[in-house]
């Protein structure tokens, strides 16, 4: 039996996701919006159908929107996110989260409104979801040091040192005078020589 947490999931919410995926691999992306958002209603929790989701707005928006389309996404995102700030300032969390992916919705390439859904995940403990969501800002921006960083600083908090060390030294390929990153691989390469010892022993 697969440790797959995918297989886990009751049957609607992974026949979604199973047609989203193809529908991706298509480049079906205005169809995989509505599966993955379907798949998001029945489980707000699902950090894969958030990510997919997010990357189908934003390939179906590269092919499909102009420039009057885009400046309005960007006004739109821009009130949402501001609605969005003020609940998560009160603690309404899960309110935030919702009202930052219809800014997502409104504008996919705008690397606040992910950063901002995955400091609202961290606060909630969703650690996993929040690097979710947080991989794809360097897919529109692979100069975010500050996002490549807190990427490395996230999977190094679940104990994934590859990941971390991957991300910290893309961190510094972009910023070569980051002392935090610097200091990670050498915390890092520590671990890894402890790990070792301890094997050996």
């Amino acid at each position: 039996m697969s440790d797959d947490p995918l297989n886990a999931l009751p049957k609607q919410i992974k026949d979604y996701y199973d047609k989203g995926i193809t529908a991706i691999q298509r480049e079906n992306f205005a169809y995989a919006v509505d599966l993955f958002s379907s798949a998001l209603a029945l489980k707000e929790d699902f950090a894969e159908a958030r990510y997919y989701l997010w990357y189908s707005l934003w390939e179906n928006s590269k092919r499909h929107s102009n420039i009057f389309s885009k400046i309005l996404g960007k006004v739109t995102s821009a009130v949402l996110s501001m609605q969005a700030m003020s609940m998560q300032k009160t603690g309404k969390t899960s309110q935030a989260i919702y009202t930052y992916e219809k800014a997502m919705r409104a504008d996919p390439g705008n690397t606040s409104v992910l950063n901002a859904i995955a400091d609202c995940l961290i606060s909630g403990g969703q650690t996993l979801a929040a690097i979710k969501i947080l991989e794809g800002v360097p897919l529109i921006n692979n100069n975010d040091y500050t996002c490549l960083k807190k990427l490395a600083g996230l999977y190094r908090s679940v104990e994934n040192y590859d990941k971390a060390r991957a991300y910290f030294s893309a961190t510094l390929k972009v910023n070569p005078n980051d002392m935090d990153a610097e200091h990670g691989i050498k915390e890092l390469d520590a671990i890894k020589t402890m790990e070792k010892h301890f094997e050996n022993q």
